[in-house]
């Protein structure tokens, strides 16, 4: 019999094509099973419509939100967080994420017989491992794999972790009571380097990075960043700020002044956020910064002293935007007006770019017309 969905009407019911008849079948949630859907995974449905669902995530112990389709799905699948956090909000059995993850033999070719726990049957069952590579899911005894996933752990939804953890780059290495072969890399806090371990795929800690270049985004340059010095520099304030990668996940080469060493240091910036001490090249650092800098030539140190109603033609040349040192930031001229000493510029942007250093926090510009 040849059946193929036609269209979604609604939510419960769906329109099908049966032997060249129409016929409405519904389309339900999958059962809930035995234990309960808040340890269900997220799941969109059959259907192609976007409508935002939570779910409880049993790892994380939270209710986090997804999209769902519109029918079909499981029953961890609530219309709102409040209705999630009610369900699964009460105390229930809960096992380590590993302990549901599939034997992985690992691209190795060994064969070393090794444990894992099955979630289904909840046993500890024997699986050849190929010795690197592979999950958490790997224990080289029953007795260990029965103590990690055999015993019944009691979680809360609702209760947090009340004690501060400490900061991830200070934490130890730590390469847990599982035994796969993992080549992982943290942060040594003593070396202040990202070095390779060994991870046993289970446990450990959050000092604990895929990558050496990942490693170093989260920990590395926080170490370059020394404290500015306490005397008065004469640089604009920006220049002491510390490197801001920002709230985006981009990864542009930029650059910023280190008033510990005195010099123009490159970073990677992620493409939004952030503050003024980042800069696109080493030249204009250095120029807003570093050993090129002059106070004497800096236009944007200047004070505004107002000038003179004008009369006769206006020059719109010199009536446009100009920098407040009172507030750290790009304004418009409020009148049409003659002399004065403070430097104006053509466009906002053209006054950010320059005395971008003088600022804080970046100004973003949205308006660019000339007054009226």
């Amino acid at each position: 019999m040849k059946v193929s969905l036609f269209v979604l009407l609604t939510g419960l019911s769906c329109l099908f094509f049966v032997e060249g008849r129409i016929q409405w079948k519904p389309v339900t949630k999958k059962p809930t099973g035995k234990d309960g859907p808040c340890n269900l995974p997220p799941d969109t449905g059959l259907c192609k419509a976007s409508i935002p669902k939570f779910y409880f995530n049993s790892t994380v112990r939270k209710c986090l939100i997804f999209t769902y389709g519109g029918c079909g799905g499981n029953e961890n699948n609530f219309a709102s967080e409040h209705e999630c956090k009610q369900r699964c909000s009460k105390k229930m059995e809960c096992k380590p994420a590993v302990c549901n993850m599939p034997p992985a033999v690992g691209p190795c070719k060994a064969s070393i017989p090794r444990l894992y726990y099955n979630s289904t049957v909840n046993q500890c069952l024997e699986f050849r491992y190929g010795g690197c590579g592979g999950n958490g899911n790997n224990f080289d005894s029953k007795q260990k794999c029965k103590e990690h996933c055999g015993k019944k752990q009691v979680c809360n939804a609702t209760t947090s972790n009340t004690t501060e953890k400490p900061e991830v780059c200070e934490m130890p290495r730590q390469a847990g009571p599982c035994k796969a072969y993992m080549p992982r890399y943290y942060f040594n806090r003593v070396l202040k380097r990202c070095l390779q371990f060994i991870y046993g795929g289970c446990r450990g800690n959050e000092n604990n990075f895929e990558s050496k270049l990942e490693c170093e985004k989260k920990c590395a340059r926080k170490e370059l960043w020394k404290p500015a010095p306490s005397q008065p520099t004469g640089k604009p304030i920006a220049c002491s700020l510390p490197p801001v990668t920002g709230n985006c996940k981009a990864s542009i080469p930029s650059f910023y002044f280190d008033p510990g060493t005195n010099k123009c240091r490159g970073f990677t910036y992620g493409g939004c956020g952030g503050n003024a001490n980042n800069f696109d090249s080493m030249k204009q650092c250095e120029y807003q910064c570093g050993s090129k800098y002059s106070k004497e030539t800096d236009s944007c140190r200047i004070s505004k002293q107002k000038g003179k109603p004008c009369t006769g033609k206006l020059n719109l040349a010199t009536a446009l935007w100009y920098f407040d040192t009172s507030y750290e930031k790009c304004k418009k001229y409020e009148y049409w007006k003659c002399g004065g000493n403070m430097t104006m510029f053509s466009s906002c942007s053209e006054c950010v770019n320059t005395c971008r250093t003088h600022m804080k926090s970046l100004q973003v510009c949205t308006k660019e017309k000339l007054p009226k």
